[in-house]
C-alpha cells in the first residue's frame, strides 16, 4: 500500500502501516502528532510530507442552533459546501457534496447557476463525511445521517 510505502522509505516496519491506519479511521486523529504509537522522528516526518486528507476549509459558519456550514477548498481550487446539522434529540446529519458545481442548470438552484466544475472522487466525498464524524467522537457524539443535498446530482456522479 501507499502507507507501507513511505513509511518503508523512512526506515519503519511494514507493521506502522497498520498502526497508521488505525490511528486514522478508527482513532480518527486529525494529526500525525496525535499517534503516540509511532516514534516521534516518524511522526515528524509525516507532519512535514503529508497530511491527513485532502479538504482545506476556505470559510465556515456557525449558527445559533449549531449548524455548521463550510466551504472546502479542493486541491484543484475549486470549492465545495458541506453542512453539519444538529437536531434536538441528540441526531447529527452531514449534507455532503458529489460535485463541485452542477451541470443540470436548474434556474432556482444557485449552484445550478454556477455551472459544473467537476466530479468530486470517493474520497473527497467520503472525506467530507468523516471530517465531521471525527470532530463530534472527539466530543463524545456521533454523526448519525449522510445525505447527498449539497452541491451537485449525486446519481449524476454514480460511477
Amino acid at each position: 500500500t501507499e502507507m507501507e510505502s513511505l513509511l518503508s522509505s523512512f526506515g519503519e516496519p511494514k507493521f506502522r502501516a497498520k498502526q497508521l491506519h488505525k490511528a486514522i479511521f478508527d482513532t480518527r486523529i486529525q494529526s500525525f502528532s496525535e499517534m503516540s504509537a509511532l516514534p516521534k522522528k516518524v511522526r515528524e516526518k509525516l507532519e512535514e510530507i503529508a497530511r491527513i486528507g485532502s479538504l482545506k476549509i476556505a470559510k465556515e459558519q456557525v449558527s445559533k442552533d449549531g449548524t455548521i456550514k463550510r466551504a472546502y477548498a479542493l486541491h484543484d481550487d475549486r470549492l465545495i459546501e458541506s453542512v453539519l446539522m444538529p437536531y434536538d434529540d441528540g441526531r447529527y446529519t452531514a449534507c455532503i457534496s458529489s460535485q463541485a458545481g452542477c451541470a443540470q442548470g436548474c434556474v432556482f438552484c444557485a449552484t445550478g447557476q454556477m455551472g459544473f466544475g467537476r466530479h468530486l472522487s470517493s474520497d473527497e466525498i467520503f472525506e467530507q463525511a468523516f471530517r465531521f464524524s471525527q470532530e463530534l467522537q472527539q466530543e463524545g457524539k456521533r454523526l448519525s445521517n449522510v445525505v447527498f443535498m449539497g452541491m451537485g446530482e449525486p446519481f449524476a456522479n454514480y460511477d
